[in-house]
């Protein structure tokens, strides 16, 4: 790795520095982003400014000589006030200017300019180093930062510390794009969502919808400037939200929920005297319509509980958890598929393979229990119309529709909770 010559009590420092490098233009009605990108090393960088000085000059005053027009069509005039094209081109083309420039580049430090113009205008160019990472030399240009380059490696990854302001037209164009989804109001400011990375790109979430999220791509010194609809990033994996992107995706960090909240949401949580009530099934199809009435009270509950906790790795809802005891349960699907009706449901069947995970529930906020289910769940429930229906569930959904059947018997409730981790033959 070469680095620049030492000053006396100065350390070495990287000569391959990052920047992120911009040009925007406004006035008095706001600002504009012309131009934008990323630099390596203190010459780049400047070669950058530069370029895109002279470029911004030519769109804006063409000059006498250019190639275009006829001669004598563009002639030079002359009046008093700020003339951001001729600044322009004289800080280009002004040597000594460039090399200090250039040598503040080197030194790592932010460099900004900005040149008045008529009516109040301006225009500005300005470039800000992007934090390196300890070990990025001994990494590929690209790479993302490993886990195992930090001490406390077994213990969480290192959030890249990026943040931005989501603009008016962004949250706007958020809700647009997911007209069609629960989801909650998209957010007024939105972090970065991976590791520390090389580049100055970054990805947050505008938006966290029932089916995944609105995903917004910003850099540090530039507001966001494209988003999209995207299911969420499995935990501790490599996302692949584009081509080339070498981030990694860290986990969410779940805002703990109120059990207050819950119960003004009509959700009865762990304690409540309802729950420990044993449910009684549907003598179906005689009593259709009170069946039919319990699921629709379930699932006016659980939309509540969607609206306010997106829950994007799925959720379920069972009768005796809004008070009525009866043998319904209401599951969704992550993803945002269609809501699974269990009336009546009995376990008959499971696999040897089980898998563990973290479950929470509604009726019990805070952290999940880490549970055991089967891979595989055969599951007999009724029909309104009386006829029984026998489905199999693999995961992730298998998982949500045993955690409601054990609502339903009783398994849930306290001393036994957390979770058992697997029923007798299953």
């Amino acid at each position: 790795m070469s680095v620049v010559a030492e000053r006396p009590g100065l350390p070495a420092r990287p000569s391959a520095r990052e920047f992120a490098v911009r040009a925007r233009g406004g006035d008095a009605r706001g600002a504009w982003v012309l131009a934008a990108g990323e630099a390596r090393g203190g010459e780049e960088c400047g070669a950058w400014l530069r370029a895109t000085a002279l470029r911004l000059a030519v769109r804006l005053d063409p000059g006498p000589r250019v190639r275009w027009a006829p001669g004598g069509l563009v002639r030079p005039t002359y009046a008093p006030g700020a003339d951001a094209p001729t600044a322009l081109r004289a800080w280009a083309e002004d040597v000594v200017l460039q090399a200090a420039v250039g040598e503040l580049l080197e030194d790592g430090e932010p460099f900004g300019v900005r040149f008045p113009d008529v009516d109040g205008g301006w225009y500005e160019l300005a470039a800000a180093p992007v934090p390196v990472p300890a070990a990025a030399d001994e990494r590929k240009p690209g790479a993302p930062m490993s886990d195992t380059s930090r001490a406390d490696a077994a213990l969480a990854p290192a959030r890249c510390d990026a943040e931005t302001d989501v603009p008016h037209l962004m949250r706007i164009f958020a809700k647009r794009l997911s007209i069609h989804t629960v989801g909650g109001e998209p957010a007024h400011r939105t972090r970065c969502a991976l590791e520390r990375h090389e580049g100055v790109e970054h990805l947050g979430r505008v938006r966290v919808l029932r089916e995944g999220a609105v995903w917004v791509t910003f850099t540090r010194e530039m507001p966001p400037y494209q988003a999209r609809l995207l299911p969420p990033c499995p935990r501790l994996a490599w996302c692949g939200l584009f081509e080339g992107h070498t981030g990694r995706c860290l986990a969410d960090e779940p805002e703990p929920v109120a059990p207050q909240r819950m119960g003004e949401l009509g959700v009865l949580v762990e304690g409540a005297p309802e729950l420990a009530v044993p449910v009684r099934e549907f003598d179906l199809p005689r009593e259709r319509g009170e069946a039919a009435r319990t699921v629709r009270e379930i699932e006016a509950v659980l939309d509540r509980v969607l609206r306010t906790f997106p829950f994007p790795g799925g959720v379920g809802l069972s009768a005796p958890q809004i008070g009525v005891p009866r043998a319904a349960a209401l599951v969704q699907p992550p993803w945002g598929a269609p809501a699974v009706t269990l009336l009546n449901p009995c376990l008959i069947g499971g696999s040897r393979e089980t898998s563990e995970a973290y479950e929470s529930c509604p009726s019990r906020p805070g952290p999940g229990a880490l549970t055991s289910r089967p891979d595989e769940i055969t599951v007999r429930t009724t029909t309104l119309t009386g006829h029984p229906l026998t489905t199999t569930y693999t995961q992730p959904l298998a998982r949500l529709v045993h955690h409601e059947i054990d609502h339903l018997e009783d398994l849930l409730h306290p001393p036994r909770l957390p979770v058992r981790t697997t029923r007798p033959g299953a």
